[in-house]
């Protein structure tokens, strides 16, 4: 597996997830609705808080991903959920932390007189 593939699938499978629960909260009503629609985004912008920030982007995939598990505790898919969002999210925020190491120049390469 390549660099690249392996610091993205994390982030892929968690946008998904994300879309999942804004599509649960399509299909709930009330409250879940508000959470489900709430919840998806502020897991994305956790993907996309995780450049500048690891601590906080933690804070934002939290806050995103529990308090619609909490509300519907009594069913299997938003529990299940939350807990994939919480452990693909915390794999994709510490790759996306992470400095990216600079691809060496050709430049570089080249034999100095």
């Amino acid at each position: 597996m390549n660099e690249t593939l392996r610091r993205t699938w994390p982030s892929v499978l968690v946008a998904v997830v994300a879309l999942l629960y804004m599509w649960i909260g399509l299909t709930a009503h009330g409250w879940d609705r508000i959470l489900g629609l709430a919840g998806g985004p502020v897991v994305l912008a956790a993907l996309v808080a995780a450049h500048r920030s690891v601590p906080g982007a933690m804070v934002l995939l939290a806050a995103g991903a529990l308090p619609l598990a909490v509300t519907t505790w009594w069913s299997i898919a938003t529990p299940v959920l939350a807990v994939l969002v919480l452990l693909l999210g915390w794999f994709a925020i510490r790759d996306l932390g992470r400095p990216q190491h600079d691809a060496v120049s050709v430049t570089s390469l080249e034999s100095r007189p």
